[in-house]
């Protein structure tokens, strides 16, 4: 955590000491005006001083956020192609032996101009990416011992709703539609539904106690649940309809009362740090049928390693997809090996969704699109 307060200062020097600083054919108050936009920009986390939010959400409306994220994620690129032309030029110095020698010159506002260009075109186009509607994915799923009961059965999975300052009721309403008109089976919702409290968001996650399933609504806690004030999210969303299997799980039934499969739930593995339950997979699994298919919800992925001989489909979120290439082996590595798609781990398949939305502590996406996943079981 303490690096993740020092790094925008250390990006901000950089920017302002390496990028620019050495340009030669630029006038001091222009230098000046890159400073405050790219190194200030760095800082953009700090912003909740003002704001009266926390560096996990600064609680910005939703176009001053997406103003200070174009100019920090632009800034962010910038940091990062400044690093690559001192490491071409230095590995150019080591392989010449010459001080002197150079690749991209510093001084050169022609290239500076040129990576400015580039870091504004993918910040902006991250940003704008990550405010974007979701798209709708769609996974058939050959689930073993399936009753005939449930074949086609359809399920939608949300995910990573992160409902907060700069979310808008619209997009909300139009999630809840599109689900809707799909007239699920099942929904279940794997965590991060809010940043903030039920005081300042209820006006737009009440919109949720809309969605309709023929077999109901389930959810489990993410970790920003654990950051907003669980308790008392968790009682908001059950008046309105949401049942949560925190280290529980349920038989759906149809309607004559035949038993299709278990439904498990885990509590967020962060839990433990909130004075809370650890997730218990056998708990969750205490009150379900053995011989019917399970399938298991966890916000974060990485817990699917423990459900390899318990689940036949666990439904996930949490790491947004990687958010951008580079950045997405980093994320699978820290979450078990997933990150975003359909896994096959013997018995088990894993979805990872990329996320319904965007959290507001870092709204970019490149490559990985927020979505909607619909599932059909199939015998």
């Amino acid at each position: 955590m303490l690096a993740f307060k020092i790094f925008p200062f250390i990006q901000a020097l950089v920017i302002i000491l390496c990028f620019i600083l050495p340009l030669k054919k630029v006038s001091l108050k222009y230098k000046i005006l890159l400073a405050i936009i790219f190194g200030l920009g760095s800082l953009k986390h700090y912003i909740y001083i003002f704001s009266g939010g926390d560096m996990m959400d600064p609680k910005l409306s939703r176009y001053p956020a997406i103003f200070f994220d174009t100019i920090y994620f632009s800034s962010i690129f910038l940091f990062l192609l400044t690093l690559i032309r001192m490491i071409i030029n230095g590995v150019y110095k080591l392989s010449r032996l010459n001080p002197g020698k150079f690749i991209i010159p510093a001084q050169s506002t022609r290239y500076a101009a040129l990576f400015l260009l580039i870091a504004c075109l993918i910040g902006g186009r991250a940003v704008f990416n990550g405010f974007a509607p979701p798209v709708d994915k769609f996974y058939e799923i050959t689930v073993k011992n399936l009753p005939s009961e449930a074949n086609d059965l359809r399920i939608v999975e949300l995910a990573d709703l992160h409902i907060s300052a700069p979310t808008i009721p619209s997009e909300i309403e139009d999630i809840v539609k599109r689900v809707n008109e799909t007239e699920p089976d099942l929904i279940l919702i794997a965590g991060d539904f809010v940043d903030g409290t039920i005081e300042e968001l209820d006006y737009m996650t009440k919109i949720l106690f809309n969605l309709k399933a023929k077999y109901g609504v389930y959810a489990v806690s993410g970790n920003h649940e654990l950051y907003s004030g669980y308790k008392n999210w968790i009682e908001y969303f059950e008046k309105g309809g949401i049942k949560f299997l925190e280290n529980d799980g349920v038989i759906i039934r149809n309607e004559k009362d035949v038993p299709l499969l278990n439904v498990c739930g885990v509590i967020d593995i962060s839990a433990p740090r909130f004075n809370l339950p650890e997730a218990d997979i056998q708990k969750a699994l205490a009150n379900t049928d053995r011989n019917l298919p399970t399938i298991f919800m966890s916000h974060q992925p990485k817990l699917a390693n423990q459900l390899k001989d318990k689940s036949d489909l666990t439904l996930c979120g949490h790491t947004h997809g990687g958010l951008m290439p580079g950045l997405k082996q980093i994320v699978a590595k820290v979450n078990g090996g997933y990150v975003s798609g359909l896994y096959n781990t013997g018995r088990q398949r894993v979805i990872v969704s990329n996320g319904t939305r965007i959290w507001a502590g870092a709204p970019l996406r490149l490559h990985d699109p927020s979505q909607i996943v619909y599932v059909t079981l199939k015998q």
